[in-house]
């Protein structure tokens, strides 16, 4: 029996077709989330304080002003908060303020679209100058959120003390071994009346026998309350130069850039 091919193509490539199709719209699955084209994030602008300059003390330290921006939104969604962190320094986040449109002060007008607060961290133990960063975000009710804007503020003790130094506990000598090595450690009394966070740096300046600078040495937190040390290892040496009254001035300076009294002591280097 022959075999007609030009026949059976014709039913072939129809059927195949029709598969295709059933096993498309077979396999389609119909969603059931309703997408709302009308909604869109919120979109914030004109970023204010009402202060250039927060002015505190070390003594009594308070940060306190008002902070505003513009919020809006378009579409059938609505704004559920406007915040603003505040930022230290540090890069720590030390409050976190709502804002509002309600005619409420410090707001002065209702739904106007001018978002307003209080910015008050509270209590500070310890001020930290410096510029602080504002970071405003607004939400709406259905979890979009606006563009991000960041508002730098700064923060000045108008009363700052300098940093005082005291106390040096270094060794009078010390012989060079003729081999080897052994650590000698440097310590010193760092007091500042405005708080132990608003230290910036201690460091101190050496100088060999000649009179010649040879470098700021950093200073870090010692074990003790208040202390700064630095230690560093006690080598052979041949040199001259290496031996008779090494110098040392003593100083530290505060956030504000202010610097410390000078406090100058020496260690004489001895052959073995």
């Amino acid at each position: 029996m022959s075999y007609n091919y030009s026949a059976s193509k014709k039913f072939i490539i129809p059927i195949a077709v029709f598969l295709s199709c059933m096993a498309l719209f077979s396999c389609e699955k119909k969603s059931t989330d309703i997408i709302d084209p009308f909604l869109s994030a919120p979109v914030i602008s004109s970023a204010r304080i009402n202060v250039d300059t927060v002015r505190t003390t070390g003594i009594s330290p308070s940060i306190s002003f008002i902070a505003s921006i513009n919020a809006g939104i378009q579409g059938t969604d609505a704004i559920k908060n406007v915040s603003c962190k505040l930022i230290d320094p540090a890069g720590n986040i030390i409050g976190n303020f709502i804002l509002n449109d309600s005619g409420v002060s410090p707001d002065t007008t209702a739904n106007n679209g001018i978002y307003t607060g209080n910015i008050n961290p509270g209590t500070i133990s310890c001020l930290l100058v410096g510029s602080y960063s504002l970071q405003y975000i607004a939400e709406s009710n259905s979890g979009l959120f606006s563009n991000q804007i960041n508002l730098p503020v700064y923060v000045k003790n108008i009363n700052n003390q300098n940093i005082i130094i005291s106390n040096p506990q270094i060794p009078d000598s010390v012989v060079r071994p003729l081999s080897g090595s052994f650590e000698i450690t440097l310590k010193i009394t760092v007091t500042d009346p405005d708080g132990k966070c608003d230290i910036s740096s201690v460091f101190f300046d050496g100088y060999r026998p000649t009179g010649s600078f040879i470098f700021r040495f950093p200073m870090q937190t010692g074990s003790e309350a208040n202390t700064y040390i630095y230690t560093a290892p006690v080598t052979p040496a041949s040199a001259d130069s290496s031996y008779g009254y090494f110098k040392y001035n003593f100083q530290a300076i505060d956030n504000s850039g202010s610097l410390s009294n000078i406090l100058k002591d020496s260690i004489k280097f001895v052959r073995p």
